[in-house]
């Protein structure tokens, strides 16, 4: 069989995987296939292939509105199959939702020849390699010919107000201090030292990194606000690229500015360059021995792997040859060797193409007619993430007679087996009361579900699938339906349990908890029957009950760090529109006399209604750095930056069945930090934090209210029944 000369990518919120492969596949053609609401995104991902890889020609494909429909992904890759006339194609799986990348991933492995595994690639972001379906043949590095900063960045949505460094860099540059003062005679001496340190920093960078063809470095650039013409919504101050991987460098003259500045500065950058980011800070000031250490404790999400630490001096004395800037700042790099041009192989031996049955899968056994209902008893596999909510959900949504929980080595394994039996219980028993260890032992629960003794590798597909079917072979009696859930872990894993699904003739199910239901891949989607009753205690790590109001619980100078009031507020006026049982949860931090410093990058409250979660935000507007310092203002970016923190916290533990509702006061410029949320987080139209309803389905995406503890709004958001949400 020929080589394909096509490639068919698909795009998610991500835009930076789908531009590589890109550029790394040898095709003449590429097909980027998308869903209406990433349409921005692969549309920008086909301009840059076009300037950059003229020879080859790029269509954009959408899936449609919904991307949790695998009907439309295999109906669209049926059309694309039938137009290139059985000629091969490869496929890259990376980006999109899981259901388009396993339905995209099942399609392909059935639509070519069994040994056609080589040309089907997922991108794995840790080693920068593209990882091929079949284990015999080598991964392969991707290249970045022709990327530079501003393909990055514009890829993302991003572009610079100017192309050259700042004037007083520049004249730094030239004639040092002599020629600053000359050209600027009236600078404060702070703003003086503070364009010294960039200008010191970005010469020693030019030095060591200048004149690659494979790495770039740029003074400060300054990112034009979407919002405001003409303005800036961030900047940098200088720029460095190694290959398609970059560096955001902070140069700074005082060391309390960094740990008040980390935050916000790897916020942007994300936004701007996307997951393979970095950020350095550079400060001129005296050595601080701790400094690295103060930063992850005002922000634990902030670890040395992604934010970096030097004194100037030490930058200058130990970083003095391009190796040992890769080594220090590009370690995924150091052994994985630069493309030119792209080696991915493009052919197969003819000798080892050969048609398997069906079009190369295995046929394995006729899935049932219908879809199993929850009276009828099926086993079911389901995967256990980093988070516990949707193996929990699973046992709620199918009530199977028995179920297997499978972990992953990423996996938090404690008090599992027994939560999942309590749910199972709840769901068959809606009405009964919580029941101990010992009942749901008892009473047969416990025995109905088991955790796999060994976890498997989430990255290992076959070794997932080996795993699932071993136990859906050993523990299926006769005709015994079988549901395998494929919403938690990696693209990998999900794959993998598909497989296993595919092989036993049982159906492959992804839960929409936005809609309460689940999508079949065989038989579409199907509503699920109430709600499931969740054990937050072990998804809300943190977190304990509260008995007493916040303000009783929370004293002394934590009560700077996070606005109580509001957040009492907004929990008194919630809990009173639910219809239904809530529960109201509290960070712990903020009693503990050194950790409250970082509430502010949590929810301060989490209030649940069943299977719902609503995290509360009320990052203070004026804060401290340590326990006993002073009270300092906050910069909108900042803000902004701790509301998206706290919605990441969130969302690791709840992803959409969790929402985070941001509160502040009117006044101190209330619209621009929710446009800097929005920034952040890229909502759909009408969703962001100028949109005034609360509801689910974007998880990542916070609601932002400005709220007067003294006047009542019985009208406003605040006054939702989540309880029929």
């Amino acid at each position: 069989m020929d080589a394909p000369r096509v490639a068919v990518v698909l795009v998610g919120q991500n835009p930076t995987p789908a531009l590589l492969t890109s550029l790394t596949l040898p095709v003449d053609q590429l097909l980027l296939v998308c869903s209406d609401g990433t349409l921005p995104v692969a549309r920008r991902v086909a301009e840059a292939v076009g300037r950059i890889a003229r020879e080859r020609s790029v269509r954009v494909l959408s899936v449609g509105a919904d991307p949790h429909d695998p009907a439309s992904v295999t109906g669209l890759l049926d059309t694309v199959r039938r137009a290139l006339g059985g000629k091969p194609w490869y496929l890259d799986y990376t980006g999109g939702t899981k259901v388009m990348s396993v339905a995209a991933a099942l399609h392909h492995e059935e639509s070519l020849p069994s040994q056609a595994r080589a040309w089907r690639f997922y991108l794995d972001s840790h080693s920068d390699l593209l990882r091929t379906a079949d284990a015999a043949r080598p991964d392969h590095p991707v290249s970045s010919q022709g990327v530079d900063l501003r393909t990055l960045a514009g890829v993302h949505g991003a572009h610079w107000l100017s192309d050259r460094d700042p004037e007083p860099v520049r004249r730094f540059l030239s004639g040092g201090d002599t020629a600053l003062a000359r050209a600027h005679p009236n600078l404060p001496e702070s703003e003086r030292n503070g364009i010294a340190a960039e200008a010191h920093v970005l010469s020693h960078l030019r030095r060591l990194l200048g004149g690659r063809p494979d790495t770039e470095v740029l003074g400060s650039r300054r990112v034009a606000d979407p919002y405001r013409p003409g303005g800036s919504v961030a900047d940098f101050d200088i720029l460095v690229r190694h290959r398609h991987r970059v560096l955001c460098v902070e140069a700074k003259t005082r060391a309390e500015d960094v740990v008040a500045r980390a935050g916000w500065t790897v916020a942007k950058a994300r936004r701007v360059f996307g997951g393979a980011t970095l950020v350095l800070f550079v400060y001129s000031g005296p050595v601080v021995d701790d400094l690295r250490e103060q930063v992850t404790a005002y922000n634990p999400a902030l670890s040395a792997r992604h934010v970096h630490v030097w004194n100037l001096d030490a930058l200058t004395e130990r970083v003095t040859t391009f190796a040992a800037a890769r080594d220090a700042f590009f370690p995924s790099l150091a052994d994985s060797p630069s493309l030119a041009v792209p080696t991915v192989p493009a052919v197969l031996p003819r000798s080892e193409v050969t048609p398997g049955p069906a079009g190369g899968a295995d046929p394995g056994p006729t899935p049932p007619a219908l879809h199993p209902g929850p009276g009828d008893g099926p086993l079911l596999v389901t995967p256990l993430g980093g988070s516990r909510l949707g193996a929990l959900a699973a046992l709620h949504a199918h009530r199977p007679a028995r179920a297997l929980v499978l972990p992953s080595r990423q996996s938090l394994r404690a008090r599992v087996r027994e939560a999942a039996a309590g749910a199972l219980r709840a769901a068959e028993q809606p009405d009964a009361p919580p029941a101990d260890a010992a009942t749901l032992r008892s009473e047969g629960y416990r025995d109905r579900v088991r955790l796999a003794a060994d976890p498997v590798d989430g990255y290992d597909s076959a070794a997932v699938q080996r795993a699932v079917q071993g136990w859906i072979e050993h523990e299926r009696e006769g005709g015994q339906p079988v549901v395998v859930d494929i919403t938690t872990g990696t693209k990998a894993m999900s794959l993998g349990l598909a497989r296993a699904a595919r092989h036993g003739g049982a159906c492959a199910t992804y839960q929409l908890p936005r809609d309460r239901a689940v999508v079949c891949l065989t038989h579409g989607r199907r509503e699920l029957q109430g709600r499931a009753r969740i054990d937050w205690s072990l998804v809300l790590s943190g977190y304990e009950p509260l008995t007493a109001p916040l303000g009783e619980v929370v004293t002394g100078p934590a009560r700077d760090q996070v606005d109580v009031e509001l957040l009492e507020r907004a929990r008194t006026e919630l809990s009173a529109a639910a219809s239904g049982p809530t529960e109201v949860w509290w960070d712990v931090s903020l009693a503990d006399p050194e950790g409250f410093l970082t509430a502010q990058e949590r929810p301060g409250l989490v209030l649940t209604f069943d299977d719902r979660a609503v995290g509360l935000a009320a990052p203070a507007r004026r804060r401290r750095r340590t326990p006993e310092g002073p009270l300092r203002d906050v910069s909108p970016g900042a803000w902004a930056q701790s509301v998206f923190a706290a919605t990441t916290h969130l969302n690791v533990r709840c992803d959409v069945a969790g929402t985070v509702v941001a509160l502040t006061r009117p006044g101190r410029d209330v619209s621009r930090a929710g446009e800097l949320v929005d920034w952040i987080a890229q909502p759909a139209p009408g969703r962001g934090a100028a949109a005034t309803g609360l509801r689910f389905g974007e998880p990542l995406c916070p609601l932002v209210l400005a709220v007067d503890p003294a006047v009542p709004d019985p009208t406003g958001a605040l006054a939702t029944d989540v309880s029929r949400l």
